[in-house]
């Protein structure tokens, strides 16, 4: 196994720990008692994402076990450039993004469908500042690793 499969395959598992993590906290969410006027969650939302976290933890615990074995080279990423300043400044703004759909519901508070909308594209926009954020550490680290610059 090469040390990028092996970096892919750690990043997997910490992916999918997250993901089970994740799913508790919207089990969570589900399980508590409607108040207000809204209209009650199904009654087998709870234990659906109860199962799916506990998959994901199972799988991701499995997967992070199995590859603690295989040695991976450490793979350093410089953020000194100016390439590194694009990578933070992307993941700052996914960052606001994703403090800017929480205080949604405090700052349209009467208007349901609006802070829906709102929250959700905020989420997207959060999910696309990593996105970019991640691809350009990518690139980073490909062209270090290329040119022999990685630190060891």
């Amino acid at each position: 196994m090469t040390p990028e499969q092996a970096v892919r395959r750690k990043s997997w598992s910490y992916a999918l720990i997250g993901a089970g993590i994740a799913c508790f906290v919207m089990a969570y969410q589900y399980a508590l008692p409607v108040t207000g006027r809204g209209e009650p969650p199904p009654e087998f939302a709870p234990y659906l994402f109860a199962g799916l976290g506990v998959l994901f933890l199972i799988v991701g615990g499995i997967l992070a076990l199995k590859m603690r074995k295989v040695p991976a080279a450490a793979v350093a990423t410089d953020l000194s450039g100016p390439r590194g300043t694009a990578v933070i400044g992307w993941s700052a703004a996914g960052f606001v993004a994703l403090a800017g759909s929480y205080f949604v519901g405090y700052l349209v508070p009467h208007d349901e469908i609006l802070a829906m909308i709102l929250s959700t594209g905020l989420l997207v926009i959060m999910i696309i500042c990593f996105v970019i954020a991640s691809r350009i550490a990518k690139k980073i680290r490909r062209d270090a690793a290329t040119t022999g610059a990685a630190k060891e």
